[in-house]
């Protein structure tokens, strides 16, 4: 005669399950965190990606890209002319310059999505950017933008704006050389990530807000994960902190943390000086 076996109680399989869920609680954080991990490595691949096309660019045309080359309907942003540097010359082609960036001719190069200018942390390819002029949501859209260096007034004299030695390579208009960079493309933001607020989240190969500019009255990084503005750089990735990659095609992280002076020296072609990796 077999021997009878005995089930389990209600109370024992109660407490397998308990058992269950404590470990599904502390396995996933871990989970979260590689998942975020692997994020992260993969939105800086992309920057390096971004900082070879930038290289390239220069090393074709003797300059780094304009930020934006107009204000207008018709205006193309860095980002627009970096396609044929990453293997994206079909969309670049695609563009009929004759009309407006937001007419259905140019739905091919306006609003094709290209994942390498978007960061994974925050949100996978769309088009469903802002165009400035028609307020349409169909725009591609992007995470990343350009360095236009240090912006600001100087108290003596209200209508300079500009001062040279702050400028960034890729502004508006701007023709900037490698021997203007001279605090060194080690030393010097090329392209970084930048914060983001879902009703000023423009179509990215015509916006004027994929470039930023660091004030000198106010905090270039984010002040809390919720800072609203959205002239800053900054990220969605955990432990307060925004990647860039350099002129030299270099990637780094920032931390929010990071000193004003220090952040504006690494935002300047030519600040006088240059910052070493150690600083930050």
């Amino acid at each position: 005669m077999k021997p009878h076996r005995k089930a389990f109680t209600l109370v024992e399989l109660l407490v397998v399950i308990t058992i269950i869920g404590i470990l599904i609680a502390l396995l996933l954080p871990a989970v979260q965190s590689a998942r975020e991990a692997a994020r992260r490595l993969q939105c800086s691949n992309h920057l390096k990606q971004i900082g070879l096309a930038v290289l390239l660019y220069e090393q074709h045309h003797g300059v780094y890209p304009m930020g934006r080359d107009a204000t207008g309907d018709y205006a193309l942003s860095w980002s627009f002319r970096l396609l044929p540097y990453l293997e994206q010359q079909a969309i670049f082609d695609a563009h009929d310059p004759t009309k407006a960036t937001s007419a259905p001719e140019n739905a091919a190069s306006m609003r094709t999505t290209v994942s390498v200018f978007v960061c994974p942390t925050r949100r996978r390819p769309r088009s469903d950017g802002l165009f400035n002029d028609t307020g349409e949501k169909v725009g591609a859209v992007g995470d990343y933008a350009a360095n236009v260096g240090t912006r600001f007034n100087e108290a003596k004299d209200p209508s300079a704006t500009w001062v040279p030695d702050r400028r960034g390579p890729m502004y508006y208009q701007s023709v900037v050389t490698q021997a203007l960079v001279r605090d060194g493309t080690s030393n010097t933001f090329a392209v970084g990530e930048r914060s983001w607020i879902p009703d000023r989240d423009f179509a990215f190969f015509q916006s004027r807000t994929v470039t930023q500019h660091l004030r000198s009255t106010e905090a270039g990084m984010p002040i809390a994960p919720d800072d609203a503005d959205y002239t800053k750089f900054g990220s969605d990735h955990s432990g307060g902190m925004a990647q860039f990659v350099f002129l030299d095609g270099h990637v780094a992280p920032i931390r929010y943390s990071i000193a004003l002076d220090v952040l504006q020296s690494l935002s300047a072609c030519a600040s006088g000086n240059p910052i070493s990796a150690d600083a930050y």
